[in-house]
């Protein structure tokens, strides 16, 4: 799976994250109670790690860019990983 099908599966995952926070605070405005709001809190503390994963992407784009063109040549040569990235991997290899 290359770096791009991260980046888009995280949007998605972050616009989930922005559905499942709005529906909970839906259920904090119907009903406010201690439970509804650490469910909100939860949910909003999600989002804001998906945001920020997302915004790091957005700041370094041309170097998420250029480290997938460079492993994608390098894949195309020989069947090792590159070592050296500018950017950190979405994911760990399996």
């Amino acid at each position: 799976m290359s770096e791009m099908t991260l980046i888009a599966e995280d949007i998605l995952n972050t616009m989930k994250a922005v559905d499942e926070a709005y529906h909970a605070s839906n259920e904090l405005l119907d009903e406010t109670n201690h439970e509804k709001f650490d469910a909100f809190k939860a949910r909003m503390i999600t989002l804001q790690e998906h945001l920020s994963k997302l915004k790091m992407v957005l700041d370094n784009e041309e170097a998420y860019a250029m480290d997938e063109l460079i492993d994608a040549l390098n894949h195309a040569y020989t069947t090792h990983d590159i070592h050296y990235r500018r950017t950190p991997r979405m994911r760990e290899k399996e």
